[in-house]
């Protein structure tokens, strides 16, 4: 690729809403959380049982229902996993990772569309979507 100036503009613009971003409410709140997430003992100890647990769901489903411990581990895994997530603090840290990507996905689609509305865009959102393609893809 050839730099020229409209390049090195485009690409200053780019570090430019790069710090927009970072200096954007929704990533200083997802931040903090993410921080604080990884420093709560309690938090720390039920992802690190649910790890455990997971290597014994992985040991377990090779085998599926004819392994002795399928339906023991099985439902021990469901347990510990919505124990983790239903933790009042990973609750709050997945609703500000929803909000931040949400605002990433938002300023994707600005400028995809600023540049062409035929631009298909993958998006992780899928409540946020305008529209599908014939292929239900997601683009838009």
């Amino acid at each position: 690729m050839i730099y020229d100036i409209d390049v090195m503009e485009v690409m200053d613009n780019a570090d430019l809403l790069n710090k927009m971003i970072l200096n954007s409410t929704a990533y200083i709140n997802y931040k903090e959380a993410f921080i604080a997430l990884e420093h709560n003992h309690e938090v720390q100890q039920i992802k690190i049982n649910l790890i455990k647990l997971k290597e014994k769901y992985d040991e377990v489903n090779r085998f599926g229902r004819y392994h002795p411990d399928y339906q023991t581990v099985m439902l021990e895994t469901r347990r510990k996993k919505k124990e983790y997530e239903m933790h009042p603090d990973v609750a709050q840290f997945k609703q500000l990772e929803t909000q931040l990507q949400t605002l990433l996905d938002e300023v994707l689609v600005i400028i995809a569309t600023s540049v062409s509305t035929e631009v298909k865009i993958e998006k992780g959102n899928p409540f946020f979507e305008s529209h599908t393609c014939s292929s239900g893809c997601g683009c838009s």
